[in-house]
């Protein structure tokens, strides 16, 4: 506690702090680092939070409590009286005032009303878990988005290098073709296309520039962070050891939250059809209360009236006809019940195409990994002989263009593979419910 503690200090203070005019900064923040940041600040995840405590507070043992109801009344009046009596006689009151006070206080507890009580009970605990796995879906989303917003940086910075090496390749190029125009083995059109080509990577660079500020600014938007930060990412992407489709089907089953809230509801439904049918039986309360009254009415009879005392029994009561309304409750929430089962099952099946889709694509990505790594070196090598064969004028500008190419599209389908590899493999990780494997991962550990 005391790690995550002054962890968090020290982001929120790295986070608050204003650098120079581009917010650029020398400290470095891994992964877990921005992780445990957005989880503490986005407001998504405090929003569910709330609503989970008041979820909590709404779990109580209230339906299996006493009522209690205390209640009071004072009485002022003023009045004009003529009487007469059989006796004989007559009498009159003017301006006569009276007073009455009423207070009781009204004890009353269930006993029995066909269950309905421990399906209310079930049905608030069930409603709290239900909250409690939307946070938790909540958090698994942040997750994901700070974690594929952290890698798209890391691809983007890549691209950005690889653009800046073919700017510079592009200006060794135009450097050479204005040392062999002024010795006369090159035209001028060589020159202008050499310009072309060098302007041209200038703009590709530009736009990779743009897409990796557009990259922090959407990580910083998850994390709740100053949107003008940059510059305090530094990592590599590093795949963990394969992931196994048995031990993906089965966790998913396990822990899968789609599914477990799925579950919740067949839960709930059925809790509620046992509420409704607690109607059928008679509900028997154990009542008692204290009352006091006090009377005083100088124009009547009885002056003053004055009784208090205690009464306790059991009250019964049971429904008798409402127009078959019970019986309809009922079997609407029979098929209620069905409902939810199917809904599991859609659910599964919805999950499992998903899982096996992710799957699929993950296996073809790292296929595409290794082999796309031997490209980038091969292309690599070959840019490099093909400068200096362009230098000692063996290659064309055209053919020396196209190995420039040829690099840049090897550089971005490599990182392409890499990129959608991690992704899914931590995709697979969170829809199979395996966040303590997610975070192994994005640490470092258990790699290949």
């Amino acid at each position: 506690m005391s790690y995550k503690y002054f962890l968090l200090l020290f982001l929120t203070a790295f986070f608050a702090k204003n650098g120079n005019s581009q917010n650029k900064s020398d400290k470095i923040i891994s992964l877990q680092e921005c992780i445990d940041y957005g989880l503490e600040n986005n407001p998504a995840i405090k929003i569910d939070r709330n609503k989970e405590q008041i979820s909590n507070h709404n779990k109580s043992l209230q339906p299996f409590m006493p009522v209690i109801r205390g209640t009071g009344r004072q009485n002022f009046s003023q009045t004009e009286s003529n009487l007469t009596y059989a006796s004989g006689g007559d009498r009159e009151f003017k301006n006569v005032k009276s007073e009455s006070v009423n207070a009781g206080l009204n004890f009353s507890w269930r006993l029995f009303d066909g269950f309905g009580m421990f399906s209310t009970y079930k049905k608030s605990k069930i409603t709290h878990s239900l909250s409690v796995i939307q946070t938790r879906r909540t958090i698994e989303n942040i997750v994901v988005n700070i974690s594929n917003s952290y890698y798209n940086i890391i691809v983007q910075q890549r691209r950005v290098d690889a653009a800046t090496k073919t700017l510079e390749l592009s200006k060794e190029r135009y450097r050479i073709n204005e040392e062999k125009l002024n010795i006369g083995s090159v035209s001028g059109m060589d020159l202008q296309q050499a310009k072309l080509d060098f302007n041209s990577d200038s703009s590709y660079l530009v736009r990779q520039k743009e897409l990796l500020m557009s990259s922090y600014i959407r990580l910083n938007r998850f994390m709740n962070a100053d949107l003008n930060l940059n510059s305090y990412i530094s990592d590599t992407i590093v795949l963990g050891k394969p992931l196994l489709l048995n031990d993906l089907q089965e966790a998913t089953i396990n822990n899968n939250s789609s599914l477990l809230a799925a579950s919740l509801g067949i839960v709930q439904s059925r809790a509620e059809l046992k509420q409704v049918r607690a109607a059928r039986y008679p509900a028997i309360d154990f009542v008692s209360g204290y009352t006091y009254n006090k009377a005083e009415s100088p124009a009547s009879v009885l002056t003053f009236n004055e009784s208090k005392g205690i009464n306790y029994g059991f009250e019964a009561s049971v429904g008798i006809f409402n127009g078959f309304q019970l019986n309809r409750n009922i079997k609407n929430s029979i098929i209620n019940v069905e409902n939810k089962e199917l809904e599991y099952e859609e659910t599964r099946l919805v999950v499992m195409a998903e899982l096996h889709t992710l799957y699929n694509t993950y296996l073809n990505n790292l296929m595409m990994v290794e082999f796309e790594k031997q490209n980038v070196m091969v292309s690599q090598n070959n840019l490099e002989l093909a400068l200096e064969r362009y230098d000692l004028g063996a290659l064309s500008g055209l053919g020396f263009r196209e190995f420039q190419l040829s690099y840049l599209n090897a550089v971005d389908r490599s990182l392409t593979a890499l990129y959608q590899a991690k992704v899914i493999e931590l995709s697979l990780l969170v829809i199979s419910g395996q966040m303590e494997e997610f975070i192994v991962r994005i640490n470092g550990n258990g790699v290949n």
